[in-house]
């Protein structure tokens, strides 16, 4: 398996049960249903909880903003590897560029 562009946390609470993603790099966190390698459209609204990692510096980013096609993201810093990986796995929004298990 390649090595991730995050790691994961299961949170359970009174609203169920939450992934989240930390990104390995960048400031940035995200909620998805389920844990898995990589991950392309499948994001959860951050719970009501959220603002905990806000508060402590971090970015929280939205379902929304994560299915932004990226046809409408500014791209120019991917490599041509990173372009290899998104034709290969099929990957079509910035969350899945961001959330990545790639070499």
């Amino acid at each position: 398996m390649y090595p991730r562009t995050f790691h994961t946390a299961t949170v359970i609470g009174r609203e169920g049960e939450n992934t989240v993603l930390c990104h390995a790099h960048h400031p940035w966190v995200a909620f998805a249903k389920t844990r898995r390698d990589w991950y392309g459209e499948d994001f959860l609204s951050p719970p009501s909880w959220a603002h905990a990692f806000t508060n402590a510096g971090f970015t929280v980013l939205s379902s929304e903003r994560l299915a932004t096609p990226l046809s409408d993201v500014d791209t120019s810093v991917l490599t041509q590897g990173e372009w290899r990986a998104v034709r290969f796995f099929n990957i079509t929004t910035l969350g899945g560029v961001l959330f990545n298990a790639w070499d």
